[in-house]
């Protein structure tokens, strides 16, 4: 016995998406070949010829027929569960043709256009619970009022109708606009506790059918607990796709045997109501003026929330047998096809006198299992089920009530036992106990205040658990994190001397007031050290913001204030920017506002040298000599030699030192102004990935390489450029060896300047 739980699930997981991966791992859904020893798994789908409609026809003729029996089997149970009781058990042939008819005729649809060629659809467990709820909601109110039976039969059947229909329009709707996606937030222990209710639903159904006559006998409970107990354990001992039916033939088999050895006959049996009424064909034509003027619409209209409810569940049940059938089958599915046809299907149904059907994962995975290939198989499930409605309906007469209530049982205590059982040792003790309740709540209060208790639940733990997240995703030092803009190695290490004074934070995520909070709260923490005089907060990463963390920010502003710190905020978006303005946030003369956090650190880097007495005697002054920035690393003489080779030249803004793709020909020395790197992004946009000032080197790497230019440098401001070009560097190799030794050690240590800067960056954010 297992006594130890799983790990527990991480935010990530706390949606549907395990459901599709829970229903592929169940189902037996690769084909395979033998020979010389080994077995292949291989994809019908992909074989030559699938695409033909007849591809397959044997396959797809007993894939279809076994289908068609599994189908009928459960559009009876279904009826029946939904019209039982002793107000409307009497109306059971009314709800039969419902059935019926959204059984073949879902079918046909769904088979002809699905994303699945060998689709088959259906009646469902989790919509019929649904329905069950408000047809006994609805018989009890109306038997309280004393309506007729003409009256009550006519108002159930027109809710199914209606509930077909507006589930179509819904479900087509959500197609249509591409929304299939949706079914990736639903939060995972709100479908597991609603699949649970569903089951404890389906089993009540079952017990409320078998126990509908005055005194039931102890042969209806012995075979509707055999075809239980069999359905249960013997599709776990084998996978073969005649299981199910033969589980089913072997019940009905099983009653009739027993009832003639008990020396009772048939008669005596649907007296006892252990077989389903008589029914004729085109016993229940589609509904006339009469029966809408029948109909209790005030009552039926009342009963809105639960057809609200019952949608959701069949949006729902749709995308997850989709799921689950485009893991089981390995076939790309297109989800918003899914709903389209499905919604389609309803329509039809509702409107020709059917109730809800749509794709169904168990009998589809069994079309597959089977060797079906193409839509034949669904095709003729259809004609089959069309033969059963209107030409061989009496022959379902003889259906033992039992083995439909044994079908109903299997399928509840299949659910149960998943969400029940199964889950408690894959799921953390929170999200177990919340699929527990909302069983509870939908056993005692109903459907619409279990799923609607489940949903509340899940946002708030989703928020709570969304709360513990930081928004802060690196909270970097000026010392280690520098903007792109090349600075002259004593001016880094002026910037890294600095640089505490500095604290760049890079937000990430939704940010509303509860994490906008922990973001003044960590800038406080940061505030409260001293020192720190500049404080950028990078929105770059940011998804979202609600206005209520407005507050976060102005308060913010205000620390920021007493503390003597500069505000800086970067890479705010268009969207925010408008919510941040609407909310009179912006603009704001206390805060300094730029468009990327590589502007926001250049604009410090620049005051905090600015602040250094000789850093800001040099860069006032229009013409910075060569000779000067260079004098640490060369010898005179070496200096004097070097400027020898290279070539003087100014440019005017936005000139171009080269182009991505010249070849590598030269390297310059910044002397004034200041160039950019640029690379194109299309569109006529580009990106600038490095700025270098005064006294920098650029265009070396293309010199060492030999490969062509990588990016456009062009200038930002007026500059005066030193060009030393490949060639004067070879002549200066050969005329003076001890120079160029000077000029090349002097191009490693910026080189490993370089690459240390970068490496402390990475660790700073790691």
């Amino acid at each position: 016995m297992r006594v130890c739980r799983s790990v527990k699930r991480s935010s990530a997981d706390f949606s549907i998406a395990p459901l599709g991966r829970r229903l592929y791992n169940k189902m037996p859904h690769r084909m395979s070949i033998r020979g010389q020893g080994r077995t292949e798994a291989i994809n019908p789908a992909s074989l030559p010829g699938s695409k033909s409609p007849l591809f397959g026809l044997g396959p797809n003729l007993a894939g279809g027929t076994v289908c068609a029996l599994v189908t009928l089997s459960y559009a009876l149970s279904y009826a029946a569960f939904i019209f039982s009781g002793k107000d409307l058990e009497p109306h059971l042939p009314v709800g039969l043709h419902a059935a019926l008819t959204a059984t073949w005729l879902t079918a046909l649809v769904v088979a002809l256009g699905s994303s699945f060629r060998f689709a088959i659809a259906g009646a469902d467990s989790n919509a019929t619970a649904s329905l069950a709820l408000i047809s006994a909601s609805l018989s009890a109110k109306l038997a309280a009022e004393g309506v007729t039976d003409q009256r009550l039969a006519a108002t159930v059947l027109m809710m199914l109708m209606i509930s077909a229909v507006w589930a179509g329009l819904v479900v087509f709707l959500l197609g249509a606009l591409r929304r299939g996606g949706l079914v990736r937030f639903i939060p995972y222990p709100v479908a597991g506790g609603f699949l649970a209710g569903t089951g404890f639903l389906i089993v009540s159904g079952g017990l409320k059918l078998l126990t509908a006559p005055p005194h039931v006998p102890m042969l209806a409970w012995l075979i509707a607990g055999l075809v239980a107990i069999a359905l249960l354990v013997l599709p776990r001992l084998s996978n073969h796709y005649l299981v199910i039916p033969g589980v089913l033939a072997a019940g009905v088999l099983l009653f009739y045997v027993a009832l003639m050895l008990s020396g009772s006959d048939v008669a005596a049996a649907r007296d006892q109501g252990l077989l389903l009424k008589p029914l004729a064909p085109f016993s229940a034509p589609l509904p006339s003026a009469a029966t809408f003027a029948q109909v209790q619409w005030d009552d039926l209209f009342a009963q809105w929330q639960n057809f609200l409810a019952m949608t959701v569940i069949v949006v729902v049940t749709i995308l997850l047998n989709a799921t689950g059938l485009e893991l089981a089958t390995r076939r790309d599915v297109d989800f918003d096809r899914e709903l389209r046809i499905n919604g389609i299907a309803n329509i039809l149904s509702g409107l020709t006198g059917g109730m809800v059907g749509y794709l169904s994962f168990t009998r589809t995975s069994l079309n597959f299992k089977a060797g079906a290939l193409s839509r034949l198989a669904g095709v003729w499930t259809a004609i089959l089920c069309l033969g059963a409605t209107f030409w061989f309906t009496p022959l379902l007469s003889y259906v033992p009530v039992p083995v439909l209530s044994g079908l109903l049982l299997y399928l509840g205590i299949s659910e149960l036992l998943e969400w029940v059982w199964d889950s408690y040792f894959r799921l953390p003790l929170i999200e177990y106990g919340l699929i527990l309740t909302i069983l509870l709540l939908m056993a005692t209060r109903g459907l619409i205040t279990g799923v609607a208790f489940g949903v509340l639940v899940a946002s708030i733990f989703f928020v709570y658990r969304y709360s513990r997240i930081s928004c802060v995703k690196n909270s970097v030092s000026g010392s280690a994190h520098f903007s792109n803009k090349e600075r002259p190695l004593e001016q880094i290490g002026l910037l890294k001397e600095k640089g505490d004074a500095t604290r760049a934070l890079t937000l990430q995520g939704y940010i509303f007031f509860g994490t906008s909070t922990m973001i003044v709260d960590a800038c406080r923490d940061l505030l409260a050290r001293g020192g720190l005089r500049y404080l950028l907060l990078d929105f770059r990463m940011v998804q979202g913001l609600d206005v209520s963390a407005v507050w976060s920010f102005i308060k913010l502003e205000q620390l920021c204030s007493r503390a003597g710190a500069t505000l800086v905020f970067s890479g705010i978006s268009q969207t925010l920017h408008t919510i941040l303005k609407q909310a009179q946030f912006f603009p704001r003369p206390g805060i300094m506002l730029f468009s990327d956090l590589d502007h926001g650190l250049e604009w410090i880097e620049d005051h905090l040298l600015a602040q250094d007495a000789e850093t800001s005697r040099q860069a006032s002054q229009d013409t910075v000599d060569l000779r000067r920035i260079l004098s640490e690393h060369f010898r005179p003489e070496a200096l004097d030699a070097l400027i020898g080779y290279c070539e003087t030249f100014n440019l005017q803004p936005n000139a171009p030192l080269f182009r991505q793709g010249d070849p590598g020909d030269a390297l310059y020395f910044v002397e004034t102004g200041r160039v950019s790197v640029l690379i194109s992004l299309g569109d006529g946009q580009t990106k600038r990935l490095r700025a270098y000032g005064p006294g920098t080197v650029v265009g070396e790497m293309a010199v060492y390489s030999k490969h062509p230019r990588s990016a456009d440098v062009l200038t930002d401001v007026p500059c005066r450029i030193r060009k030393l070009s490949a060639e004067n560097l070879a002549r200066m190799e050969r005329e003076h060896p001890d120079v160029a030794i000077q000029f090349h050690t002097f191009v490693i240590k910026l080189l490993s300047s370089r690459l240390a800067l970068a490496n402390e960056e990475i660790l700073s954010v790691l």
